[in-house]
C-alpha cells in the first residue's frame, strides 16, 4: 500500500511541476514571436520613437551642409554677372539670380535709364576681397551676408555721349554688402540675391 502511495505521489509531483513550468513559460519565457500583439506594438513604437530623432538629425546634417569655400566661389561669380548685367540692362541675365522683389527694383532703375536715354558704362577690373559677414539659418533656409571689395570704373552718359555721373577714367574701390538666400533642401542650386548696399571711394 505504501509503495503504491509513493508511486502516486511521484506522478502527482511530476504533473504539478509540469503545470508550474507551463505557467512560468506563459508569463516569463515569451519571445518576440510569442508576445501578445499589444505588447509587440508598444515595443515597436518605443523603438521607433527612440531611433526617429537620431535619423532626423542625420538627415538634417546632410541637407543643411554649408560649404563656405564653395559658396564664396559661387558668390564671386554671381557678383560679377549681376553688376555687369545691371550696367548693360540685361534683364535675362539678372532675373534668375535675384529674388522677385529685388528684380523689380533693378528693372525699375533700368527702365528709368532707358526712358531718359541714359547708358551705364562700366568696366569691372576685379574683386580684391570677399568675406562672409554673417550666416543666418532656420532649419535648411539660409541667409548669408557677404562683403565684396572690388575695383570698378563706372559712369553714366547721355544719348549725346556726355558724362552725367562718374568718371570713365577713374578707378573706384567699391565695397558691397550683399545678402544671398537659399533653401538647401531645394534642388535648385541658385543662391538668390535678396538685399544689397554699397560704398564707393576713389582709388589713389
Amino acid at each position: 500500500m505504501s509503495e503504491n502511495f509513493g508511486y502516486i505521489d511521484i506522478i502527482l509531483l511530476a504533473i504539478m511541476a509540469g503545470f508550474i513550468l507551463l505557467r512560468l513559460r506563459s508569463t516569463l519565457g515569451k519571445g518576440a514571436d510569442n508576445m501578445p500583439m499589444k505588447a509587440r506594438f508598444t515595443q515597436a513604437q518605443s523603438n521607433e520613437e527612440f531611433t526617429k530623432p537620431i535619423i532626423e538629425d542625420e538627415i538634417k546634417q546632410d541637407t543643411t551642409k554649408f560649404d563656405e569655400k564653395i559658396f564664396i566661389k559661387g558668390a564671386e561669380a554671381a557678383y560679377e554677372i549681376i553688376i555687369n548685367a545691371f550696367a548693360k540692362g540685361d534683364r535675362k541675365a539678372l532675373k534668375p539670380l535675384l529674388t522677385k522683389d529685388l528684380y523689380k527694383n533693378f528693372e525699375g532703375v533700368i527702365k528709368e535709364r532707358e526712358s531718359k536715354k541714359i547708358s551705364s558704362q562700366m568696366s569691372f577690373i576685379g574683386i580684391k576681397e570677399t568675406k562672409i559677414l554673417d550666416i543666418d539659418n532656420k532649419d535648411t533656409f539660409y541667409k548669408v551676408k557677404t562683403k565684396f571689395v572690388s575695383e570698378i570704373v563706372n559712369c553714366l552718359k547721355s544719348d549725346k555721349g556726355e558724362v552725367i555721373e562718374g568718371n570713365p577714367e577713374e578707378i573706384k574701390l567699391v565695397t558691397d554688402v550683399w545678402v544671398f538666400e537659399k533653401d538647401l533642401k531645394n534642388n535648385d542650386p541658385t543662391w538668390y540675391l535678396t538685399e544689397l548696399s554699397s560704398e564707393e571711394e576713389t582709388k589713389h
